[in-house]
């Protein structure tokens, strides 16, 4: 398992780097509220990834921080778009890294399980947590890490919650032959879109469209940007480039496919 994530604040150098990111997230927000008739402020703070990305918590568990609620009103206040984007970019740099939520168990540099519920469901996440070097953490000549740190995963959870009968998770990355490599292909094979009415302030969405240093894709945001112009506030996730999927298995095919 990962060591205690630093709690010191990051610094201007490296929250600019979010900038491109954040600017496509102000963008989403301000569409949104222009075609639903929700305030940009609820928009900012509901519908982005800011409230996790600043290390508030994770909205889907709890309510939103006093203190975050402060900063989106004085964001949302503001009418120039650069000043917006300026205004979150500075307080970024005030924030201490978002670590893992309390109720996630990491392995690795990359991997976190939940434990799994009464009925033997577990799910799984991933974030990058190797920013630095010439390649990102699913690049092929890192797969034999990253399938080292799954088999630590479910290793642990076979002997931890023996009860364990399925596996499940939900990403934009399973829409990548890097992300899907790593695991059963019965598992990969089941993915299908998340569809119906959800948040849009995880990862699971956001995190499309930057590399593993942090930068904003370029192409994934134009894409976006233009998918924008035809925002249905009924269906926002569709002007995602990259649909999130549902995955599951049974827990024997993880087993198996990792030789625990």
């Amino acid at each position: 398992m990962t060591a205690a994530e630093s709690t010191a604040p990051k610094g201007m150098d490296a929250a600019e780097v979010s900038r491109g990111f954040f600017a496509v997230q102000l963008d989403y927000a301000d569409m949104l509220s222009a075609r639903s008739g929700i305030d940009l402020a609820d928009a900012i703070t509901y519908h982005t990834n800011f409230h996790r990305l600043f290390a508030y918590g994770n909205l889907a568990k709890d309510p939103p921080a006093k203190e975050f609620l402060v900063l989106v009103r004085h964001v949302a206040g503001e009418k120039d778009a650069t000043t917006r984007l300026d205004h979150l970019v500075a307080a970024y740099a005030r924030r201490p890294p978002d670590p893992w939520p309390p109720d996630r168990i990491p392995f690795g540099n990359c991997f976190a399980c939940e434990a799994p519920t009464p009925e033997g469901v577990l799910k799984i996440h991933f974030r990058n947590g190797e920013k630095s070097g010439p390649v990102g953490p699913l690049h092929i000549s890192r797969m034999a890490q990253r399938r080292a740190d799954l088999t630590e995963m479910f290793g642990y959870v076979a002997k931890t919650y023996p009860f364990t009968r399925r596996v499940t998770g939900a990403s934009w990355l399973y829409n990548t032959e890097g992300y899907r490599r790593l695991f059963p292909i019965e598992f990969t094979a089941s993915r299908t879109a998340l569809m119906g009415p959800r948040s849009t302030h995880g990862l699971s969405h956001w995190g499309q469209f930057v590399d593993f240093r942090g930068y904003a894709k370029p192409d994934v945001a134009a894409t976006f940007r233009q998918n924008l112009q035809s925002l249905d506030p009924d269906q926002p996730w569709l002007c995602f480039p990259y649909p999130v999927l549902n995955t599951t298995a049974p827990f024997e095919a993880f087993r198996d496919e990792y030789g625990l």
